[in-house]
Order: C-alpha cells, then structure tokens, then sequence
C-alpha cells in the first residue's frame, strides 16, 4: 500500500487535480451554509430555499446528457477551466450584490441555474479526463485518496464556515468560494495532459451532434454489465432518500429523541464514510459486482429492518444511541465502499471515447432518480408513519437484490475498455 500512494503521489498532475478538487469542495461547503443563510435572511420564506434547491437540479438532469457529446468534441481541460471560471463570476456577482445591496431572491435563483449549467458540462469533462491522470492500475488507490481528502476538507469547511461568516461576513464567505474557483482553474489549467482533440478540426454540426448523442445512448444500453451497474448506482440513490428526507422524523418517531441524536447520527456516518474510503484500497481486490450488490442490499436492508425493529426499547438512552451509532457505522462503510466500487468498475469498463458520454447520462438519471423518489416518499408519509415506510425501503432493497443477484449479465466479466493510447505505447 505505500508504495502505491508513493507512486500516486509521485504522479505531479494527480497531486495538481486532487488540489484542484479540494479547493473547490471547501469553497462549497461554505458557500452551501452561507447561501442557505443568505436566501433565507433575504426572503424570510423558505419556499424560496426550495425553489433554488430545484433550480439547481434541473440543469443536471435535463442538460447533462445533452452536454455530454459536446464535451467529447471539445477539449475537456479547456472546459474545466473555462466553466470553473464562469462560476467564479457568479459567485462574485452573489457576493458583491450582497454587499452593494442589489441581490434578491430572483437573482439568486438566475446565478444557481447558470453555476449548475456550467457544472453540467464540467462534470463529464472531469469523469473523461481522469483516464489521463491516473494509470488504470491506479484508479482504486485515486479515487480513495480524493474520496478520503474531500470528506475531511468538507468536515473542516463546515466546522469553519460560521467562524469565517462571523469574521468577514456572508459576503466575505462568498468571496472565499469565488477564490477557489479561481485557483481551481489555475491548478488544472497547468496539468500536462496530451487529449485527443481532431474531432474539432471537424466544426461543429447539428447532425455530428445528434449522431454523438444517440451513439453514447446506445453504446451505454449496449452493455448489458453497464446496465446492470447503473441499475445498482440508481438503486443506492433512490433507496437512501427515505433516510435522507426523513431523519428528523426518524429521531423523533422512532427514537423519541432531540437533535443531538442527529448530531450523533451524522457524525457517525461521516466519519465511517472516510473510514471506507481509507480501508477501500485494502479490500477492492477481494470484490466483485455480485458480492458488492449483495453487501449494498443486504447492508441497507439491514439498517431500515433493524431501525424500526428496535423501536420498542429506544426509552433507554444507551441503548438507543448505541443502536445509532452501530447502524450508521455500518451504512456509512456500505455507502462509501460500494459508491467506490460501482464508480470504479464503470470508468473501467467504457471506452475513453464513450466516457463524457456515459458519465452525463449516469450522472443525469442518477439525479433525476432522488427527486422522483422524494416526491413518493412525500406522499406516502402523508398516510402512513415513517416506521412503515422504513420497513417498506427494506423490503424493497432484498426484492432488488434477489432480482439483480439472478442477472447473468453481472456473471461474467465485459472486456475492459481499451485505452488507445496504452495500446499504441505497447506496440
């Protein structure tokens, strides 16, 4: 293991990259607190929260895909730059009209749906420049290290973002997010990277494009294994939004407790997520598709049954802190592990050319899939307690995995996409 961080390490545009993604995820978890508090200071509504929460998703699930093409024609760091560019110019006219006295709600709600659009097309510029950072032999060891780093620096933004705010103001916090976006397109700017960029020399075309689009499209339906998988990434997100949108209930229903059953909750999770993250290089070897579907399912299942089972011994303290702390340990290594694995596994197995494309669409259905399933959960809580639904959550997940275990598409292995380039260096 130390020689491969060694190696990894070694490797000057991985270390340029990770700095790039750790700037940037510190920027965010301040400026998501300070934003929060910022819409709500100005409006006094919380349906404005909500309405720029939507906005905010809408570009990842309808311009993702359309993105995608466009990226693979284009080059990718290029648009890296550029786009962590246009949100650093967002982001400062956020902070600045709040200082000069000009922002509103409105304006707010046009800054998040432009910061999201150019998201949308930096998202699967970055899945398809990753192949050229870092050696396939490498990925698992890369993708821990980034997963691990970015939990901590997010804990530590967190922490900080109330000091940073009650020193410089929400305005100066702002400011601070505009700044790593700024050093974020510094940093990948300088990367040394050798991209395949002849399709531009084509100009762009209506029909090129339509041809792109439809190609990744059937490229990813093609691959029975990629399909398989998707269906396990969809499943994680989709599951996971009846405890994502129903915690406080949780702990109130359930556990008859106050927001530091919450706080314990939460922590534990985190905290066992960056656990996985860090133990993920020592086990990625013992793992494959069908074992990782049945910890995923089985883990999830587990928690939601095992949640509600206890529910009559939760008037003793011990016992109910004790039960959260085991249950959310064993959901955050779950989570974490299994994100690493399917995340991994599907780089691995399409082709370069194909990964903007691919990614855009995973990264579109797998947004869309949390909003739909919050809208289900929403009206379902409205006839029946959170314990039912819990039960239901569980219920569903061993139905999944029963369905999924008898795929035959996860039995064998799809070759692993080819990198063109390895290819020619080998001959």
């Amino acid at each position: 293991m130390k020689v491969a961080y060694k190696e990894l390490f070694a490797n000057r545009n991985f270390r340029k990259d990770l700095a790039a993604s750790l700037i940037n995820r510190f920027g965010d978890s301040i400026d998501a607190i300070a934003s929060s508090w910022i819409v709500y200071e100005l409006t006094g509504e919380a349906s404005w929260s909500a309405i720029i929460y939507a906005i905010n998703r809408l570009p990842t699930i309808f311009l993702t895909p359309l993105a995608g093409p466009w990226v693979e024609r284009h080059n990718k760091k290029m648009i890296m730059v550029v786009t962590d560019l246009i949100r650093a110019l967002c982001v400062g006219v956020l902070a600045t009209g709040l200082l000069l006295g000009f922002l509103s709600a409105p304006l707010i709600a046009v800054l998040s749906f432009i910061i999201s659009s150019a998201e949308a097309f930096r998202i699967p510029a970055g899945t398809a420049i990753f192949p050229q950072i870092v050696p396939r032999e490498q990925y698992g060891t890369a993708m821990s290290v980034n997963q691990a780093s970015s939990s901590v620096v997010e804990l530590i933004g967190t922490g900080v973002a109330a000091a940073i705010i009650a020193l410089i103001g929400s305005a100066g916090a702002i400011y601070v997010d505009m700044v790593t976006f700024v050093l974020s397109a510094l940093l990948i700017m300088s990367l040394e990277l050798h991209e395949d960029v002849h399709k531009d020399s084509n100009g762009f075309s209506v029909s090129g494009y339509f041809a792109d689009l439809k190609g990744g499209f059937v490229y990813c339906a093609s691959k029975k294994r990629l399909v398989a998988i998707t269906m396990m990434i969809l499943f994680l997100n989709g599951i996971l939004v009846p405890l994502n949108s129903l915690q406080t209930p949780m702990v109130t229903e359930l556990f008859r407790g106050n927001v530091w059953y919450l706080s314990v909750f939460g922590t534990t999770l985190s905290i066992s997520m960056l656990l996985g993250s860090v133990i993920y290089p020592m086990i990625q070897d013992r793992l494959n598709v069908k074992m990782v579907l049945v910890m995923i399912c089985t883990g999830i299942a587990g928690f939601y049954l095992l949640m509600v089972a206890g529910k009559g011994l939760y008037s003793n303290l011990y016992f109910a802190m004790s039960t959260i702390v085991v249950l959310a340990a064993m959901l955050g290594l779950i989570i974490s592990v299994g994100n690493m694995f399917l995340g991994i596994e599907t780089i691995r197995m399409i082709d370069r050319e194909y990964l903007a494309r691919a990614a855009s669409i995973g990264n579109a259905l797998g947004s869309a899939i949390v909003p739909v399933t919050a809208f289900i959960v929403s009206i379902a809580v409205r006839f029946v307690g959170v314990p039912t639904i819990f039960v239901g959550a569980g219920l569903i997940a061993v139905a999944f995995c029963g369905v999924l275990f008898l795929n035959h598409s996860l039995d064998d292995e799809e070759p692993q996409a080819v990198d063109k380039n390895e290819s020619l260096e080998a001959a």
